[in-house]
């Protein structure tokens, strides 16, 4: 009788390249993020995905407006995989978040959605990302230096 080891658990983050800016505007519109590739080797051998999650960061935000600025409504950030496949709800982003003074410039964020996208995130691909109908109250609120990231854990 010989010893068989657990199957492995544990997290894995990807990050995606840093895209110089994503600017969020005054009248609704799907905003590009940069894609997340998970390359082929990176998940273990028998491993089950068991929950993924996606975040978003960027090192500044910039209104320009003469007027505070903020997100108009709730609005989503989506994942796909670039097959193409459909976008999902990744990261809610609530009405009035990254409430930004006027013509002023504040330090970035991250924000990390709770929606499990595994149904999406299958294993290795580049995932594409979007900002779902994004708009804000003023002018543009400029994010420089936006990075994604999928969450990825296994069993």
């Amino acid at each position: 009788m010989g010893f068989e080891a657990p199957p492995p658990s544990g997290r894995l983050v990807f990050a995606s390249d840093v895209q110089a800016t994503a600017i969020l505007p005054a009248v609704a519109d799907d905003i590009s993020l940069p894609s997340v590739t998970i390359p082929s080797a990176a998940i273990p051998t028998g491993a089950s995905i068991s929950r993924v999650l996606a975040a978003v960061a960027w090192r500044k935000q910039v209104n320009s407006d003469s007027s505070a600025n903020a997100i108009v409504a709730a609005q989503n950030i989506q994942v796909r995989s670039d097959a193409p496949g459909t976008w999902r709800n990744a990261i809610n982003v609530a009405d009035n978040a990254l409430e930004t003074a006027a013509d002023a410039t504040e330090g970035g964020s991250m924000l990390q959605g709770d929606n499990d996208i595994k149904v999406e995130v299958v294993g290795p691909d580049t995932y594409e990302f979007q900002w779902a109908s994004a708009a804000v109250d003023a002018a543009s609120l400029t994010l420089y230096d936006v990075q994604t990231y999928l969450i990825l854990e296994y069993s």
